[in-house]
């Protein structure tokens, strides 16, 4: 994944209490906020983040509070599904990229149990990415509509020079390493995602650092027949590659490609209320 750790650094502060409930389901967590009616809308975060970051829990906010929308902001839950923050760097890390389609599948059944019979989903960044492998699937019939912000992008050869570039090891040699483990095994590695002399098991790391195909969003949309919006920030240097992407993509009519002039990857501001809109036309608001 393309991701920055120094500007995924910024902007993950939790934000102000809101009038939101934690709530639980197959010990998975995540913040509901209460609205009327039975659609709803499901907000997922980025790389090793929270369900209180800024851009989640300004965007579950603004549809909660402007437009009555039902959220559900859930955890994915990276061997430490509680949290309120990040990731914990120095954790023994046990979670798997592919965990994410499931996780998501369990929280739209826990919201039709909630009555919720329409659900337009939403996500940013690899969040976006591990979405649209759930919508290239066989998503829920009362998954309506899609809103991918700022989704993540994949490229094998690059993941393996950033891996070099970042920690003076081949990437090979470490998979080599860890495919020689048990799944369960643990092994001290000189990066996981993006932390540094990390301790993860040797099936976390096989399972993050497998090419596939279904890390990379513009493929995956190519299987996505829903309606879905794809919202770039025109200042984005996280996914820098997504327009060209998108643009070299053979994308279904149902997929519509939106660019917020000025927002950089993480929506500040302003910007969250073009992305809130977007979810809200879905809804039909």
């Amino acid at each position: 994944m393309r991701v920055s750790p120094s500007l995924l650094s910024l902007a993950l502060t939790a934000a102000p209490a809101m009038a939101q409930t934690e709530v639980t389901t197959a010990g998975l967590f995540a913040d509901h906020y209460p609205g009327d009616g039975t659609t709803a809308v499901l907000v997922l975060h980025g790389t090793l983040a929270h369900k209180r970051m800024e851009i989640i829990a300004t965007i579950a906010t603004l549809l909660n509070d402007d437009y009555d929308l039902p959220v559900v902001a859930p955890n994915l839950s990276l061997s430490s599904p509680a949290r309120t923050s990040m990731v914990d760097c120095a954790q023994t890390h046990d979670h798997r990229d592919s965990d994410a389609p499931r996780e998501v599948a369990t929280w739209i059944d826990w919201m039709q149990q909630q009555g919720y019979d329409n659900i337009i989903v939403a996500a940013h960044s690899r969040g976006g990415a591990q979405l649209s492998t759930y919508l290239a699937d066989t998503p829920a019939d009362v998954v309506s509509a899609a809103v991918l912000v700022a989704p993540a992008t994949y490229n094998a050869e690059y993941a393996a020079d950033s891996y070099l570039n970042a920690t003076g090891q081949p990437l090979a040699s470490v998979m080599q390493r860890a495919g020689a483990l048990a799944p369960d095994s643990l092994m001290d590695v000189p990066r996981f995602v993006y932390c540094d002399d990390a301790t993860v098991s040797a099936g976390a790391f096989i399972d993050y650092y497998t090419p596939r195909p279904t890390f990379d969003t513009p493929t995956n949309l190519q299987n996505v027949t829903l309606p879905t919006v794809v919202v770039m920030g025109s200042d984005d240097t996280v996914v820098a590659d997504l327009p060209d992407r998108l643009a070299a993509t053979n994308l279904g009519d149902n997929v519509r490609v939106e660019t917020i002039d000025g927002a950089d990857h993480f929506f500040r501001d302003l910007y969250a209320d073009d992305i809130a809109t977007f979810i809200a036309e879905h809804a039909g608001l």
